[in-house]
Order: C-alpha cells, then structure tokens, then sequence
C-alpha cells in the first residue's frame, strides 16, 4: 500500500521484534498452567510496549505526508493544512515564516512588486457593461389592476431600448390580491419561481430580487426615499432656526408604509429636537383625523457650532488670557455641557484643560470670586456707621453673591455680599 522505504523498515522492525518475542510463546501455551498464563500477559504486555514507538514513529509521518498533500485539495483545505502545520509549529515552539505556510501570499507580493498582475478582461468584473441591463425588484409595490404588471415590480438599471422595456413592463405575471388595500407578502424563493415561470430563465435571470416582495392592490406607497424626503422638507423650518449649521444624516426609516386609499394620510410626529438620535413617528391617519398605526424611525441631528476652545494647555486655577483662547468649529452633540459665550471675567479655569478642547461654563471661574477659608476684609456699612475688620470666609462666592464669614475677633458668624476677591460688605 505504502512505498515509502521508512515505513517498509518499520513494518520490518515490528514483524521481526513481535515474532521474536513470541517465540517462546507456543512453549508456554502448550503447558496450560496458571504460572504460564502469567507469564503470557507478561509477554504480550512487554510486546505492546515495544511495538508503541515504532507504531507511534509512523503515524506521525503518515499524519504529516496527509498535511503536506492537502495543498492540492483546494482553497477550503488549503487554509486547513496551513493552520494545522502553523499549530503544530506553536506548540514546538518552532515559529514558520510567511511563505512556508502561505507560498500564494508571496507570489502574490512579488506580482505586485513587480507590476506584472493582469488586468482585468471585460465580463470579469461586476459593473454592468455596455448594451447590458438588469431589472431591480423593488421590496414593495402597488398593483393597480387585476394583474400585477412587471413594470409594477421593477424598474431597469442599464442600456436598454425603450421599446423592450416597454415590452416588458406591460408583461402580467400573476393575478393581483383579491382584497384591495391589504398587502400581500411574497417570499424569494416564490418570487423567483415565479418570475422563471412567466419570463423564461434569460429574462428572469436578469431580475435583481429582494428578500421579499410585498404589494398591495390599489391605495398608496411610500418608500424609504419618500419619508427621508417628507422629514427633511418637514423639519427645515426648524433646523434653520437652530445656531449654526444643523443637518440630518444616518436616517433609520421603514422600508414602506401602505395606505389602504388615497384620503389616508402619513404624519410627522418628532420628539425632542436637539443634537444626537431624534425619535421619528409617522403617524398614518383616517381621514376624520383617526390615527390607525404608528410606524418609528430614527435620524441623527448633526449641529456645527463655532465656539471658544483652548489655544494651549492650561493647568487647573491658571487664568484665562486673551492669547490662550481661540475659536474651531465643534459638534454640539458632543459637549458635555454648557459651553462659554466669551462674555464676563476676568476668569480662571477649574481644571486642566488641552489644547483644542471646548471651553465649558463650567470650567470658569471668577478671579475675583472669594473662595472657603481666605482671610477676606469684612466692612459694615449703615448709615453713617462704617467699621471694617477681618474674616473668615465659610463658603465660595462670586462677586454680587451672598456668602457666610466668621468675624476674626469676635468669632460671631455673619453674612456678607462679595464686592471682589478681598472684600465682603454687610449692608
């Protein structure tokens, strides 16, 4: 069966150790003794353990000839005899190159070095060519007669003559739903025994089909293309009123919404219109106003604003200079807060902050502003009577803010409005 000379010597080997060891044992078996059974499974025990290495020696050259010979066997096999070897490598500790288990990848690589891959020839490639056409399916139709039409399904993509398509459309393919204004779904592989039935494989085989097809007889459709345009028209008003420049973008709309004739109507209802997922709801109503079904969408609302950020890097309690402000153009969904007008101060920061980084109410504060524990200058004011001495401020406050102070020498506690970073007057 094997002609490979290694295997031939092992098989020699074993042959020859077995009928050695063995030798004695017709002697043995000729007795019939207890002692002699013993010493039989001494024997054939001893045998086995001989025979193992050599039994073990061959199938492992067998198992990597079988590695070696799966190259042939295709794309699938190939992949799995490169993954075996590389296993096999790891658990060595043995580290392959490249091109020993992916001797494609490297001619591949020098193709490409040396520029010398073909082009592709015309019918290779996916893109329709000249004089050639498909008919796209649409996942949803209306039937407007008794028959459903070609042209009711599907529209061409491609060159072809007017007149053929024509042809074409006008083709009946089956009897349209009994029920009018109830859509009806049909599955692919239905569709598509359908379409080969009535046009014939040629024809049939140019139909790009969808997962299903749902049609409807008589009423109104509108697609995916028909709501996005009705929600960007509806919400126009609304995003040109909003700073900056606002727009709509990642739509997650129905594919479809069927109404059952023509005095039903579809609604817009938007939810809470700020920068992120806006919550679509289109409402198909009666035409008493009766709202039969809610159908949800999504959208992104994408807000450009123009807004101060940070020129350089600023360490926390550093103030805010004119030349460590300037101005990029940033999206609002992404802020984390309120951010600065530019207007007030003079401010410090209330943390680290880097450079092109947004500049937030937050990260502002007053350099005028008293903050818990200064020694701030206490002045009492009424009338003509004016005292002034030290305190203790218990709080943080701005100027024009209210803020508690311990009297220094009287350790009474009082409150006081801040004036500026030093001062607190009691009116």
């Amino acid at each position: 069966m094997f002609s490979c000379p290694l295997w031939s010597v092992s098989v020699r080997r074993m042959v020859g150790s077995a009928r050695r060891s063995c030798a004695p044992l017709e002697r043995v078996l000729r007795r019939r003794d207890a002692a002699s059974l013993g010493r039989v499974c001494l024997v054939l025990l001893l045998c086995c353990l001989a025979v193992l290495p050599q039994a073990r020696d061959a199938r492992a050259w067998s198992s990597n000839s079988v590695v070696g010979g799966v190259f042939q066997d295709g794309d699938r096999n190939y992949r799995q005899g490169s993954v075996a070897q590389s296993l096999q490598g790891e658990r060595r500790g043995i580290q392959l190159p490249d091109e020993a288990h992916d001797p494609r990848k490297a001619r591949v690589r020098s193709a490409l070095a040396d520029n010398s891959l073909p082009l592709a020839k015309p019918g290779q490639t996916g893109m329709l060519e000249a004089d050639d056409w498909r008919v796209k399916i649409h996942g949803a139709a209306i039937a407007r007669g008794d028959q459903v039409l070609l042209g009711d399904i599907g529209e061409p993509i491609g060159q072809i003559a007017p007149e053929r398509w024509q042809g074409l459309a006008s083709q009946p393919l089956w009897p349209s739903p009994t029920e009018e204004g109830k859509p009806m779904q049909i599955s692919r592989a239905r569709l598509s025994l359908a379409l080969r039935q009535v046009l014939g494989k040629d024809i049939s085989g140019r139909c790009i089909l969808p997962s299903s097809l749902v049609i409807q007889r008589g009423g109104l459709l509108f697609t995916e293309d028909d709501l996005r345009n009705y929600v960007v028209r509806s919400l126009g008003p609304h995003l040109a009123a909003m700073p900056g420049q606002a727009e709509l973008t990642d739509f997650r709309l129905p594919e479809y919404i069927f109404l059952s004739h023509s005095q039903q109507r579809v609604q817009l209802e938007v939810g809470k219109l700020a920068p992120g997922r806006v919550t679509l709801r289109f409402a198909v109503q009666e035409a008493d106003g009766t709202v039969i079904r809610r159908v949800s969408g999504l959208a992104n609302l994408v807000l450009w604003v123009t807004l101060p950020a940070v020129a350089r890097p600023l360490n926390k309690g550093e103030n805010l200079s004119p030349d460590a402000v300037t101005f990029i153009r940033f999206n609002a969904s992404q802020l984390r807060g309120v951010p600065w007008d530019g207007q007030g101060g003079p401010w410090q920061t209330t943390r680290s902050l880097t450079t092109g980084e947004p500049i937030l109410q937050s990260d502002l504060a007053s350099q005028l502003m008293v903050r818990r524990g200064d020694v701030v200058k206490l002045i009492f004011k009424r009338g003509n009577v004016y005292m002034e001495t030290h305190a203790e401020a218990l709080g943080d406050g701005e100027p024009g803010g209210t803020i508690a102070v311990r009297n220094l020498q009287t350790k009474k506690q009082v409150y006081g409005v801040v004036q500026d970073g030093n001062t607190v007057v009691i009116r």
